[in-house]
């Protein structure tokens, strides 16, 4: 039994159906030329994690079951949230999950190849939905200790380019455990595309994500792993599912594209089985932690040009070649893998021809966040960064425990690097950045981590006047 240590946190979690009713586009895979939804395999869901310390720092995290999030809807989202429970409209993150079974009708403003699917009144309904569970939170707002944790899923997923290449097989994982020693919500990041089932699939569904947090979760939900703070706690504790929110991680060249064995649902709950047993090893591995935390959330903006366009002609001939070398691929019968990869480098030269025939402004101001709890952080893009970016970054941030979060709070595409760019891979043709402007991307976010460290480190005014003469 662990006495005497104060909980610095709060926390407060829900989670929430948003599944829409069938008959609207899903949103994800282009081959679905915009078919409707038959039902849902398995709940839309939204998770809400709240964390408070005493000084009044916090973060709200909105994890939801959708290819993206606009800025617009980002925004709204945060602005409904925050003024349901009283949380700052800046502390909340609104992070999706990017499966691509989700709703097309929540989503707006994709790119020229992207039909305009976006319901103005289902993205009315999901903004409602989150705010009133939102309302909620302040009333189940309890003490809790971190747990910080870092497991490894390497069968999971991998590079969908080349299986060699780099990729990112940690899944980060906080925890909250309540005074009982009970995990009452848990934060889990892995960087690998919501794409096990594939554009044939015309059900709602949260893919692989949403199998590791029903999994997760039913593992938790009966099991006191840590020592509890009372014998008071042991008498009089009551057991709810814990929360599970997912964070899709640096994903833009990640997914399960070569660990698959078919795209059905049983494939699925495999995948999702797979990051939930990683995260729930390294979790009961960790132990609760004590003392002061702060909660700090710090936002940038951040302006990056954007790449040079190729003539009209010159694209268009280039994704005819390219089209050619599919087809033949698919005549050959090369495998599965090989043949996906040949016909997204052709989806991906149509998406350049597209950009070339619509033009791009000179540059976009791109919003990203970073988050500490004491020594840990997270720092949140609103892209689909590339793998190389993405370890680069924790290997450089000067926190020791460091998780990049890409679909937040907006969404601009894939940030490919130098590599892909040569190589003429799917995501950098469809990019609007070329590697210098990645390479920008890399550096303001550890710029933007360098910054929160540094306010994170700041003696407080109570240290500051107890060391003064």
């Amino acid at each position: 039994m662990v006495t005497g240590s104060a909980a610095s946190l709060q926390v407060a979690a829900a989670t929430v159906d948003l599944t829409p009713p069938a008959g609207s586009p899903l949103g994800g895979y282009l081959l679905r030329e915009g078919k409707t939804a038959t039902g849902a395999h398995d709940p839309l869901e939204g998770s809400l994690v709240w964390l408070r310390d005493p000084q009044g720092g916090e973060v709200l995290w909105l994890a939801m079951d959708v290819v993206c999030v606009d800025e617009e809807l980002a925004a709204r989202i945060a602005a409904a949230v925050g003024q349901a429970c009283g949380c700052a409209t800046d502390a909340v993150l609104v992070c999706a999950s990017h499966t691509h079974s989700s709703a097309g009708g929540w989503v707006r403003g994709l790119g020229p190849m992207s039909p305009e699917t976006a319901d103005g009144s289902l993205r009315d309904a999901l903004v409602d939905r989150l705010a009133t569970a939102a309302r909620l939170l302040p009333s189940q707002l309890n003490s809790c200790w971190p747990v910080f944790a870092e497991g490894h899923a390497p069968a999971a997923g991998g590079n969908r380019n080349d299986p060699t290449g780099p990729h990112d097989p940690s899944a980060g994982v906080l925890a909250l455990v309540d005074a009982a020693g009970a995990v009452v919500a848990a934060m889990v990041d892995y960087a690998s595309h919501a794409t096990v089932l594939g554009h044939e699939n015309l059900a709602w569904s949260a893919d692989w994500p949403g199998a590791m947090r029903r999994a997760l979760s039913s593992a938790l939900e009966t099991i006191t792993p840590f020592e509890p703070r009372t014998l008071d706690e042991v008498a009089t504790s009551t057991r709810t599912p814990p929360v599970i929110a997912f964070l899709q991680g640096a994903a833009g060249d990640a997914s399960p594209r070569f660990v698959r064995r078919s795209q059905k649902f049983p494939e699925v709950d495999r995948i999702g089985g797979l990051v939930a047993g990683a995260a729930l090893e390294a979790l009961l591995a960790g132990q609760p932690e004590t003392g002061e935390r702060r909660v700090t959330v710090r936002r940038a903006a951040v302006t990056v040009p954007t790449r040079d366009l190729p003539d009209l002609a010159e694209a268009r001939r280039r994704s005819g070649e390219l089209e050619v070398s599919w087809l033949a691929a698919r005549a050959a019968g090369v495998p599965a893998p090989e043949e996906r990869i040949a016909r997204t480098r052709y989806e991906g030269s149509l998406m350049l021809a597209a950009l070339a025939e619509a033009g791009m402004a000179p540059s976009v101001e791109l919003p990203i966040a970073a988050v500490a709890i004491g020594e840990a952080a997270w720092i949140h893009l609103p892209l689909e960064l590339f793998a190389s970016y993405g370890l680069a970054i924790r290997e450089r941030s000067p926190f020791g425990w460091t998780r990049i979060i890409g679909y937040t709070g907006g969404y601009f595409g894939y940030v490919a690097d130098e590599a892909a760019h040569r190589n003429g891979v799917y995501e950098a043709s469809a990019s609007r950045f070329d590697a210098r402007g990645g390479q920008m991307i890399a550096d303001a976010a550890i710029d933007l981590l360098g910054e929160l460290a540094a306010q994170v480190r700041e003696p407080s005014s109570e240290a500051l006047e107890s060391v003064s003469p």
